[in-house]
């Protein structure tokens, strides 16, 4: 199984910001979706893990579908706080794109694996949480009888990294539960991510989680390193390549865009208010 691994793409609108230096969000979103459309003969599908808009506006959604749709892989996706997650509940009323790519509430078997789609996101707050079903779900797939590996998505990261203001962005409502409840898989789990604007990788007993970060809205400030020089100044210009198989093997191999590589230097700089807290 091999699959690409995106995030927080916050398309926006033209209209709805005053342009400034560097690739605007639907530019850098192009040039990801050409790059996978490039190595789709290499993949067998793409995840999104939650983010796609930045507003949660139909037009901001139809064109994460023109642009993701001409890739010809499967797609799966789950909201993201700034999707609504009401917004893009709306929007798959009127769009069967959207409707199929989304694997929130879903169990579908792949490749030799389970993925399992979470909606982590409360209207209107930065945090996240999970709730009574989420929960169930989860513990269901654990205690099924199966030897597929589950792979869960999720916008917000389950595991912390112990820095208090990049954690206060991931904490989630009743994660100690859901943690838990992995904890008692009989495999490994792995968990695909977004949220946080940096690409890491954390992991706790049998659960690995991996962020994509944003190649949209880079972290350029203090966050959450503190006054640690060693910090993102430009575009991030890769996303992540997995090559995984039931038995255990897992590499990992960062994908440049190649559109994007005359941007590193520049970086779109969101106002505070769009991206101060993802």
């Amino acid at each position: 199984m091999k699959l690409a691994h995106v995030s927080d793409l916050h398309i926006l609108q033209p209209e709805a910001v005053d342009p400034g230096p560097g690739p605007t969000s639907i530019d850098v979103a192009e040039a990801i979706a050409d790059d996978l459309k490039a190595i789709s003969e290499g993949l067998d599908l793409v995840i999104i893990a939650g983010d796609l808009t930045d507003r949660a506006d139909a037009a901001s959604f139809a064109t994460v579908e023109r642009l993701f749709g001409r890739i010809g892989l499967p797609i799966f996706v789950v909201p993201g706080n700034h999707d609504g997650p009401s917004g893009m509940i709306d929007y798959m009323r009127t769009s069967t794109t959207l409707a199929d790519w989304d694997l929130t509430s879903r169990v579908v078997e792949v490749g030799g694996f389970r993925f399992l789609g979470l909606d982590t996101c409360v209207e209107g707050r930065i945090q996240g949480a999970l709730d009574d079903s989420a929960l169930a779900l989860v513990d269901r797939e654990v205690g099924r009888d199966s030897n597929l590996p589950l792979v869960v998505v999720m916008h917000h990261p389950p595991l912390f990294l112990g820095q208090e203001q990049f954690d206060g962005l991931c904490d989630v409502d009743r994660g100690d539960e859901f943690l838990g409840l992995l904890a008692a898989a009989k495999s490994e789990t792995l968990v695909f991510s977004g949220h946080v604007h940096r690409p890491y990788a954390a992991r706790i007993d049998n659960l690995t989680c991996h962020v994509a970060g944003s190649m949209i809205a880079p972290y350029d400030s203090q966050r959450p390193f503190g006054t640690d020089p060693i910090r993102p100044t430009a575009l991030q210009d890769i996303y992540f390549v997995h090559d995984i198989d039931p038995g255990g093997q897992h590499v990992v191999t960062p994908q440049r865009v190649l559109g994007l590589v005359s941007h590193a230097s520049e970086i779109e700089r969101p106002s505070q208010s769009e991206h101060d807290a993802d």
